[in-house]
């Protein structure tokens, strides 16, 4: 059994939705309804479902807005906007958007775009079960190397990842240049120290988020990030998702 979840602010468009898929879906059923994007992320968040069908134009927090602040590898959407909103609605393609309803919705329109939701869902989680590591284990062999000096500074970033950690105590630490220190990061990882010192903070900040037990503001400081917006912007250059985006997903996945 499927479950889907309705996200519409007039009531007799959701309610018609909610009939039109028991009569047409024996292997759906809705599970939960919201009247704006705010309410749809809480119900989204408890209900889990498969497909969410979504309206764009919406008071409080409009679906675009519900769309980027949720995963959308968790579930398949589909997208209900009205004629002179089809602009507005071609912006959701970034989002993973499975089929567009416009208004008023039809049963064959319908029945048809929960079946393409269900095609793409099959499909997203078979992909997800053939990985072989998690999505987000941006750097896991951080600590694959024979070099003494490479382990040295290695341990003295572990012990400090939560401290500020200039070259300078790298080269105080393993007695070595910054030359020399430098040529054995690209030479072992393929990076600079920097590169990797950014790096290895956000896989902790990863690791630490798996874990449900901490808040975000607490985990950039236990990686070493004393400003937040800061650990925000890195994060989404190397991860290419929110801090935000990330801990959901180990909320939904990792019960």
């Amino acid at each position: 059994m499927y479950k889907i979840v309705i996200i519409e602010d007039e009531d007799i468009i959701r309610n018609g939705l909610i009939q039109m898929v028991h009569e047409l879906m024996d292997h759906c059923r809705v599970v939960a309804e919201a009247r704006n994007g705010k309410e749809g992320i809480k119900v989204i968040e408890s209900s889990k479902p498969d497909i969410v069908l979504l309206d764009l134009n919406m008071p409080i927090m409009n679906g675009l807005e519900m769309l980027e602040a949720l995963p959308q590898n968790l579930f398949s959407t589909i997208v209900i906007s009205g004629q002179s909103e089809f602009e507005y609605a071609k912006k959701a393609i970034q989002y993973d958007v499975v089929s567009y309803l416009l208004k008023p919705i039809d049963a064959k329109s319908l029945k048809e775009s929960i079946e393409k939701a269900i095609d793409v869902l099959e499909m997203k989680r078979r992909y997800i079960s053939e990985r072989k590591k998690d999505p987000y284990e941006i750097f896991r062999n951080y600590k694959d190397t024979d070099s003494v000096t490479l382990i040295k500074a290695i341990q003295y970033i572990e012990d400090n990842i939560g401290q500020k950690i200039l070259m300078d105590n790298l080269v105080e630490y393993t007695k070595r240049s910054v030359t020399s220190i430098n040529n054995r990061f690209q030479r072992d990882f393929g990076m600079t120290f920097n590169e990797y010192l950014t790096r290895l903070r956000i896989q902790k900040a990863i690791d630490l988020m798996a874990n449900k037990e901490l808040h975000l503001y607490e985990v950039a400081q236990r990686v070493g990030f004393a400003d937040y917006k800061y650990f925000n912007q890195v994060f989404k250059k190397v991860v290419g998702e929110s801090p935000r985006l990330v801990q959901t997903y180990f909320m939904r996945h990792h019960d």
